[in-house]
């Protein structure tokens, strides 16, 4: 596939799923103040708005599915298949994810007690019972087509690193009805658009040095997106509505994402996620 084509692609594909969640399934929802539901919670809103908020969840996976089957028939979903079940990923990558998620929240903890904000780190513990769910709405949702669909289309463009800095910013934009949806941990908890953007863009970084290192399997993207999503609402919820912290709160991964762009030199070769022949 040559990057022309591949741009193209992706640009469809963000046109598509930012258009049906902005006008179709979240737009109406935040416009309209409808409440759906909370996890961590008592907001329950509607079943119709429920069932909206939930399908809006799944429209960067069905994107990419769509898209994938239609440019690419059925070859290409069987590969998009076979790259979600990759789980045989090597104990480095897994303990990699694991490591980001546990720096970049144990330095958020740091950060918000040295702004006088005190966090329970027993939360972790209580909110277990939605660690299940986090895995469906998030991970499994999003990322056939997030790191599944658009990764590999904007490095063809842009290379690894810039294509997820690109990725991280449709990905902000894409949560931006949440931030007026009752209900959503984004509403409730008082986050900032703006270090939320910041915080994915440098989270899709590390998003694409993962991709890389495990040959684009997308089970990377959805583990590492499972714990993160988890590790991310615990502290939305515990760490309290400190402007300060709000503002600041997105550093960890910024940090993490700029050491990557320092040390790592991605060999884009190594990484086989495009189908080398143009789809007929």
């Amino acid at each position: 596939m040559d990057s022309r084509t591949a741009l193209r692609q992706a640009v469809i594909f963000f046109v598509l799923t930012l258009g049906l969640s902005f006008l179709v399934f979240w737009g109406p929802l935040a416009l309209f103040q409808v409440p759906t539901i909370s996890f961590v919670g008592s907001t329950m809103g509607p079943v119709w708005a429920i069932t909206l908020f939930i399908l809006g969840g799944f429209v960067p996976s069905l994107a990419g599915l769509c898209l994938t089957g239609l440019w690419e028939g059925r070859a290409g979903l069987r590969r998009m298949g076979r790259r979600v079940i990759q789980v045989n990923i090597g104990w480095r990558a897994y303990l990699a994810a694991v490591g980001v998620v546990v720096i970049a929240t144990l330095s958020q903890i740091i950060l918000g007690n040295l702004l006088g904000t005190h966090f329970n780190l027993s939360l972790f513990g209580q909110q277990l019972s939605s660690l299940l769910p986090l895995i469906i709405l998030g991970p499994l949702s999003e990322e056939l087509g997030w790191r599944g669909f658009a990764q590999g289309r904007l490095q063809k463009v842009f290379g690894p690193l810039y294509a997820g800095a690109v990725l991280g910013i449709f990905w902000a934009l894409w949560h931006l009805p949440l931030f007026y949806m009752p209900g959503t941990s984004q509403h409730e908890t008082g986050v900032l658009f703006l270090p939320f953007l910041l915080t994915l863009v440098g989270l899709s970084v590390v998003f694409a040095w993962l991709h890389a290192q495990t040959d684009g399997s997308i089970w990377t993207a959805i583990f590492f997106h499972w714990i993160y999503t988890y590790a991310s609402q615990v502290m939305f919820t515990g760490m309290g509505q400190s402007p300060a912290y709000n503002w600041l709160s997105w550093l960890p991964y910024l940090v993490i994402a700029v050491l990557i762009v320092m040390f790592w030199k991605p060999n884009t070769q190594s990484v086989r996620i495009l189908p080398t022949q143009h789809p007929v």
